[in-house]
This record gives C-alpha cells, sequence and structure tokens, in this order.
C-alpha cells in the first residue's frame, strides 16, 4: 500500500513531552489497562454464559436442517504483537464450502468480487441458519472465549489474517499495537462490504483516535446496529421453534423405549400364535411360508422388508392381475385404495387373521429392528408414497407404524385422501398422548372388527 492512501494525524504534544509525563501517562495507560482487562473477563464470562444456549440452539437448528457438522470453526488470526491466534466463530459455510468457492472463482465476475471483497454478496457457501447467524451478528459471540483467553477484546482493529500482513505494509506495527477486537469502526460504518484499504483505514483512524470515550461510543452503536439490523428473522420464534424440537426429539425417544418393551412382548405373544396359524394351515391343506415379506418405505425413505403371517394363496399375484384385467369395478377400487373389500386372494385362515389384525403380529420384529415403530403412519410402497403429495417427506420424518391415526379411523372405510390427512396430522404432532390415544382406539377398532380387510 502506497503512503499517501492513508492521512495520518500525528499528535504533535505527545512528540514534546518531557520524561516525567511521559512516565505518568504510561501509568495512567498502564492503570487503563488493568481496568479494561477486568471489564473483558466480566463481560466475556457473560458472553460465554449466553454462548451456551445459543449453542444448543444452533446444533439442534442443524441437526433439524440436515447438517451435521461441526458448529464452531477456527481461523487463524494476527493478534497483539502479531501473534497468530486461533479465532472461534459459529460455523455458518456448509462442510464443502471449500470444493463450493473453488467452483465460484472459475467465474471471472466471482473471481473479481472476492478478490476486492474477500466474500459474495449472495454466498452460496452460507447454511440456511447460518445466513440467520450472519444476520444477526451472532456468529461472533464464540469470540467472547477469545477475550477471555486475552486473545481479543471488546473494541478494537479487526482481526487481520496472516497473509494480509505484507498488504498492511507499513501500517503493520500500529494495527498490532492493539488486541483485535470483536467489534470496531467497520461494524459501526453501515457499509455491508468494504475493500482492504478501506478497512485499514478505518483501523488506523481508530488506532490514532482510541480512547475510552471511543470504545464506549463504539460498543453502545454496536448493540443498536445489531438490534435494530433487518427484521428478517424473530430469534423469539427460532428460539421456540427449537425448544419444539428438543421437544419432539425427547418423545421420538421415550417412543422408541416404549417400542423396544412392546416389542418384546409382542414377540414373546407371536411364538405360540405361529404355532398355531402353522397347525390350521398344515390341517387345511396350505404347506406354504407361514410369513412373508414386502418392500415398504420407512423413515427418511429408507426401504426395509415388513413382515406379516401369509393370508394370500401361493397365486396372488397370477389371480390379482387376472381380476383387474376383467373387473371394471375391483380395478377402480383397487385404483383408488389399493385394496380390496372382496379379495379373492385371501385364504380362509388369512380372514380370521385379518379380520382380527392378528396378520399384523410379525411385525413386532421390525420394530425390535427400528424399521417401524407400534404407532406411525402405515407403511407404503414406491408407487403409494407419492399419493401424498406434498405431504410425502412430512410423513416420512416418522417410523411407520403397526397401527397409526388412519388404522385407527376406519381403515379401509374412509377414502384415501383422507388416510393422507390423517397420517400427515399424525406426523406433525407425534406425542406419546396421542399414541396412547390411538393405541386405544385400535383395540376398540379391533373389537368391533371395523376397517378390517
Amino acid at each position: 500500500m502506497d503512503k499517501h492512501e492513508i492521512a495520518i494525524p500525528f499528535d504533535v504534544e505527545a512528540i514534546h513531552e518531557d520524561s516525567l509525563k511521559r512516565l505518568l501517562r504510561k501509568l495512567n495507560i498502564f492503570a487503563k489497562t488493568l481496568v479494561a482487562r477486568f471489564f473483558e473477563i466480566i463481560v466475556s464470562i457473560i458472553g460465554i454464559i449466553s454462548l451456551i444456549p445459543l449453542s444448543i440452539v444452533i446444533y439442534f437448528q442443524n441437526l433439524k436442517n440436515g447438517d451435521q457438522g461441526p458448529i464452531f470453526y477456527t481461523q487463524d488470526r494476527i493478534g497483539k504483537d502479531g501473534k497468530v491466534f486461533k479465532m472461534y466463530k459459529f460455523r455458518t459455510m456448509a462442510k464443502n464450502a471449500d470444493e463450493i468457492l473453488a467452483a465460484m472463482l472459475q467465474n471471472e465476475e466471482n473471481r473479481e468480487e472476492y478478490s476486492t471483497y474477500r466474500k459474495f454478496r449472495h454466498d452460496p457457501r452460507l447454511t440456511k441458519f447460518g445466513e440467520i447467524l450472519r444476520e444477526k451478528s451472532l456468529d461472533e459471540f464464540p469470540q467472547f472465549i477469545n477475550v477471555l483467553k486475552g486473545d481479543m477484546t471488546i473494541v478494537g482493529p479487526r482481526p487481520y489474517m496472516p497473509e494480509e500482513k505484507e498488504k498492511m505494509g507499513e501500517y503493520y506495527d500500529r494495527i498490532v499495537s492493539h488486541k483485535p477486537g470483536m467489534t470496531g469502526v467497520f461494524q459501526i460504518s453501515a457499509k455491508e462490504r468494504v475493500t482492504f484499504a478501506e478497512r485499514l483505514d478505518m483501523d488506523i483512524k481508530y488506532h490514532y483516535r482510541k480512547s475510552l470515550k471511543v470504545d464506549l461510543k463504539i460498543a453502545i452503536i454496536t448493540l443498536l446496529v445489531t438490534f435494530v439490523r433487518k427484521e428478517t428473522y424473530n430469534l423469539g420464534e427460532i428460539t421456540a421453534d427449537t425448544a419444539g424440537y428438543i421437544s419432539r426429539l425427547l418423545t421420538l425417544f421415550v417412543k422408541r423405549i416404549i417400542d423396544i418393551i412392546g416389542a418384546i412382548v409382542g414377540i414373546i405373544i407371536l411364538v405360540p400364535l405361529t404355532a398355531i396359524v402353522w397347525i390350521v394351515n398344515n390341517l387345511s391343506g396350505d404347506h406354504g411360508p407361514l410369513f412373508y415379506s414386502h418392500e415398504r418405505i420407512g423413515k427418511n425413505g429408507k426401504h426395509f422388508k415388513m413382515y406379516k403371517f401369509r393370508s394370500m394363496c401361493m397365486n396372488s399375484q397370477e389371480i390379482l392381475e387376472k381380476l383387474l384385467a376383467e373387473d371394471e369395478e375391483a380395478r377402480k377400487e383397487w385404483n383408488d385404495t389399493m385394496k380390496l373389500r372382496n379379495d379373492p386372494r385371501i385364504t380362509k385362515i388369512g380372514k380370521i387373521l385379518r379380520k382380527t389384525s392378528l396378520d399384523e403380529f410379525p411385525q413386532f420384529i421390525n420394530v425390535l429392528k427400528g424399521e417401524m415403530s407400534l404407532v406411525g403412519p402405515r407403511a407404503v410402497i414406491d408407487g403409494e408414497i407419492e399419493k401424498f403429495g406434498i405431504y410425502k417427506d412430512t410423513v416420512l420424518s416418522v417410523r411407520p407404524g403397526i397401527t397409526g391415526n388412519w388404522a385407527a379411523n376406519g381403515r379401509s372405510d374412509i377414502p384415501y385422501e383422507e388416510r393422507v390427512e390423517l397420517e400427515r396430522y399424525y406426523a406433525e404432532n407425534v406425542s406419546l398422548w396421542f399414541d396412547i390415544e390411538i393405541l386405544f382406539k385400535t383395540v376398540i377398532s379391533v373389537i368391533k372388527k371395523e376397517g378390517a380387510v
């Protein structure tokens, strides 16, 4: 940088002061430094206390958005007297930010923008929640750790990167005579982006005008700028949303424990039930397998094999194809509900198993394996899931259940559109009390033999 680019105001009185005045001035500076350091420690402790719940909010928001990377990251910065330190920040960019940047810099316009400002106006590297953190300057909060460690102060020049040392030229020694600050002249300048020369000019002017009054003024303005910044996001709503998400995770955790206990009890009952079904099948001349598995879509779209007692004859697919080709009414019923009220494929024992819902008992194995839950949306097949339309991802956000809101409220007696609404409502409002209500309704429905096909 050329000398003429920055105007430096000289303190003439400081140049001509005598030795006693110089000593008194240094003692005064030392006393102010002690007071300032004590204040820094107090403020940083308060900041770190605030950092704990904020970190929890960010962790769960990232988890909710599918971002499982670290919430913090560090960068090398130049501190006081040129000492390099690790500056802490909340991670606001995707884990593959470097790859995205390399691809963007292939474009000449992007390359020029990044070279000038070291940032992009519309940065695709930012995560969904990272945009919120930057908008509110909350990504800077972990720097309270640097303040407590003595690497940084509350107000000072913005920390420079080691590779920027050469660009600072002869002004380097003046800048590193101060601790870098969490906030400074740039933060209150109301400029979204500045060039390196503009930033350095601001910090040099701060160097010559630094005083307790100036620091206090910058700190107050920083708070005002932060709180009145674009009201794009409501932090109260974000915190409430995170609390709701944590509550949902706890509900799903307890729900999983109940699933395991219920699955063990169910499998204990399944053993003698299997023996009974085997005996009845053999007496009726049906020597086919007792169980069958069918591929279904589980949580987050993961496929799994769902177990059931076989309730259909061995050539069921051929019978179905022939029926749908010949019977228009049956074809319409199948297209609407994916079921047939008078299904010729079902065996005699199969009818009993279906009417009593005992054909579902082997699904306790799926529950124990973690593929299903006792209560949840009914597991569907690939072609069927598309009928859920915009609610597809919502329904797939929870484990499918042996029973559920649809199964307990009429099952095959209600149209598919209403089924979609019932399953969506459950997925969005899952709770332990809701599960208990559904389980009671299921028991009553099974006793009354409602909606079973």
